[in-house]
């Protein structure tokens, strides 16, 4: 029989297949992805609006290091960190938009650094939520490319309580804890002393985090150095520097601040005094959710604190819980932090609570996603939380661009205000004082100064003696235009497309003039050049004679002729009594008549005195040229109405002169006199060659 089976050494082997370890799945980097979405909003929605400016606050910290401008003033309250994070900055290029991309970068990149801490504690994906959650806020977008310190301190508290949770199973988080707590007591040291307290406490109690003491010590130590060293230098030691502090923030003290703190939830950025209703409610649903989502997660760890206890205690149970702590230390530390602006000052800022909110996104976000899990129907539940987030996410967004577009509005106006000035001949070394002072300066290159406020820097007098040897401005607001007493004498010219005026010293305004005959073009310098004012109070301390005859020439009869400007621009006259009263020449009016209403649109008036009843010339003919500033103050309205005693409710107009003007006969010949802010009065007479300064060849 044949045998058809084929032999063994035949039969074909089958080959080895190389051993291949079961892949894991390696999950979407959701922080990363976070964080460059949190630099994407602040490149395309906030850095277009304030790109080109500074604001108040980022000019005085990045004055501070900037080789190109003077230094201004740095009050008490303030801590130089975050002047030392733009320095390098600054030390290269003067380019405002440069430095706001910068930041904007390098806060995403802070912002995946302090979250990603908490990666081994929580897990990427509540990380990833929390980070989503904090960066959400339109508060924390516009402080992305800020030269301001309390996002630094939001990130910076969130990386602390990670490595301070951390630093038990871990030696080298030792040495992180005391780099972030340095770091943020280095950029705002009161902000670092709050945000150490709970966890000095915590270490202090429980033995496991005693190892974090002296990280905690010393990071303080580090970063309130420099605080500490310049409290002796300038203010005479540490308590003399926080109750200087204390004077700048309004008197720390029992304030409760709830109040302030929900009306300023959707702006204004500064809410001093706040005054100001809630805008839009609707749009506050997360932040009052706060407390409820923060109770809410407390609940969670008790209970999940509890159920691990009883898992414990069944051998083979699964163990699912957590720490109590993760959720309850940054908790403790949010609230830390909140304290003193919600409890001891009596402003406030939706920026203060910054680190607050860093801090609850995380036991918030990890609530969201646990929810979830336990849901028995996770799908339904998981597409709710994200429908409730992406309304949160957008409805920060709408607020976004509303308070973007208000700081482009404050900014610039800065920026234009510095321009103006610049036109007016101001130049480096020069000094600006008054109404905004510091942030205009900056922008113009100048040094600031005040006489007066939490930015005092400078006496009246150094400050009139100062203005002698460089170019000075004081400025005043248009509401508020009048100048203090030392500046009474000097020339007001108003600064277009601003709401403020800039008081020049005599010489420096005779200057001016002086380029402007030279320059051929009187036209230059624009409504600036033809709106040259100056108080009534100014007028009579530059001329006090002249003054005196023109104010007792109008207050020789009761009613006198007033020239106003039509809306088609043609001449208006009517009738009307002027007063004299608190140093000013005051013009009063019935409400809604139509030379109330020609002022309103156009402010530029003269008023004739009464000339008689004969045509003698007794005491000559006199006009007052100049800009009517309608009186709003609740105040000064009823100071007026209590001592005047007019029909109720009345127009109040203050005069701010350009010109004033004088014809008499003396002799035979006639006689004209003429004055105008920064100059003297000009005396011309009949067959004279010439005009000349009175006391200089003139009568």
């Amino acid at each position: 029989m044949e045998n058809t089976a084929a032999p063994a050494a035949a039969t074909p082997r089958p080959r080895p297949q190389p051993f291949e370890p079961a892949r894991r799945r390696r999950s979407a980097p959701w922080l990363a992805l976070v964080a460059a979405g949190y630099a994407l909003v602040q490149l395309l929605v906030v850095v277009p609006h304030i790109g080109h400016a500074l604001g108040w606050d980022e000019s005085v910290y990045v004055s501070q290091v900037d080789p190109r401008n003077p230094a201004a003033y740095f009050s008490a309250p303030r801590s130089r960190g975050i002047s030392m994070l733009v320095a390098p900055v600054v030390a290269v290029t003067s380019s405002i938009p440069v430095l706001r991309v910068l930041l904007a970068v390098l806060s995403a990149v802070a912002l995946y650094a302090a979250f990603r801490v908490w990666r081994r504690l929580l897990g990427p994906g509540t990380v990833a939520l929390a980070a989503l959650l904090f960066a959400g806020l339109w508060i924390t977008q516009i402080s992305g490319p800020a030269v301001m310190p309390n996002l630094w301190v939001a990130l910076g508290a969130v990386a602390a309580v990670g490595w301070f949770l951390r630093l038990p199973a871990e030696r080298n988080a030792r040495w992180w804890l005391t780099a972030v707590i340095a770091g943020v007591t280095l950029v705002r040291t009161p902000d670092g002393g709050w945000l150490a307290l709970p966890l000095l406490g915590a270490a202090v109690v429980v033995r496991a985090w005693r190892p974090a003491l002296p990280a905690l010590l010393g990071g303080l130590a580090l970063g309130a150095m420099q605080w500490v060293g310049e409290a002796y230098a300038r203010f005479g030691g540490i308590m003399d520097r926080l109750k200087v502090s204390s004077d700048v923030e309004g008197g720390m003290g029992l304030h409760f601040n709830v109040g302030a703190a929900l009306r300023s939830l959707n702006g204004p950025q500064l809410c001093r005094p706040c005054e100001v209703p809630l805008r839009h409610p609707e749009l506050t649903a997360w932040w009052l959710a706060l407390p409820l989502l923060t109770a809410a997660a407390i609940v969670m760890a008790v209970r999940d604190r509890r159920d691990r206890r009883e898992r414990v205690s069944r051998p083979g149970a699964p163990h699912l819980g957590h720490s109590l702590a993760l959720s309850i230390l940054p908790i403790v530390c949010a609230t830390a932090l909140a304290l003193p602006y919600l409890l001891l000052i009596g402003y406030f800022a939706p920026r203060f609570l910054m680190p607050s909110y860093a801090l609850l996104a995380l036991p918030i976000a990890e609530l969201a996603l646990r929810t979830v899990k336990a849901a028995r129907s996770p799908q339904p539940v998981a597409v709710a939380v994200g429908v409730v987030i992406t309304l949160q996410l957008a409805s920060q967004y709408v607020v976004l661009g509303r308070s973007a577009a208000q700081s482009e509005r404050v900014n610039g106006s800065y920026r234009t205000a510095a321009a103006a000035l610049h036109r007016l001949g101001l130049r480096p070394p020069c000094l600006v004082a008054g109404d905004r002072a510091l942030p205009i300066a900056y922008h113009a290159g100048c040094a600031s100064a005040q006489t007066s406020g939490n930015n005092r820097s400078i006496a009246p007098a150094a400050l009139v003696l100062r203005s002698a040897r460089e170019p000075t401005a004081l400025l005043t607001h248009r509401s508020r235009p009048r100048p203090p007493a030392y500046a009474q004498t000097w020339v007001a010219y108003p600064l277009p497309g601003t709401g403020w005026i800039a008081h020049l010293p005599p010489d420096q305004a005779r200057e001016v003039r002086s380029r402007q005959k030279e320059s051929g073009n009187p036209g230059s310098m624009g409504p600036m050049m033809t709106a040259t004012t100056t108080s009534w109070g100014g007028f009579e301390a530059a001329e006090p004679e002249f003054s005196a005859v023109v104010r007792e020439r109008f207050q020789r009869y009761r009613h006198h002729v007033l020239a106003t400007l039509r809306q088609d621009g043609s001449p208006r006259v009517t009738g009307l009594e002027a007063d004299f009263r608190f140093g000013e020449m005051w013009l009063g009016m019935m409400p809604d008549s139509r030379k109330a209403l020609d002022l309103r649109r156009d402010a530029r008036f003269a008023i004739h005195a009464n000339p008689g009843p004969d045509t003698g010339m007794d005491g000559g003919d006199v006009r007052v040229s100049g800009r009517a500033v309608e009186v709003t103050d609740p105040e000064m309205l009823a100071r007026f109405a209590e001592e005047v005693h007019p029909p109720e409710p009345f127009h109040l107009f203050r005069v701010e002169v350009t010109e004033v003007v004088r014809t008499a006969v003396e002799g035979s010949d006639p006689v004209l006199q003429t004055w105008r802010p920064g100059e003297p009065v000009r005396t011309t007479r009949r067959g004279a060659d010439d005009s000349a300064p009175q006391g200089e060849g003139g009568s």
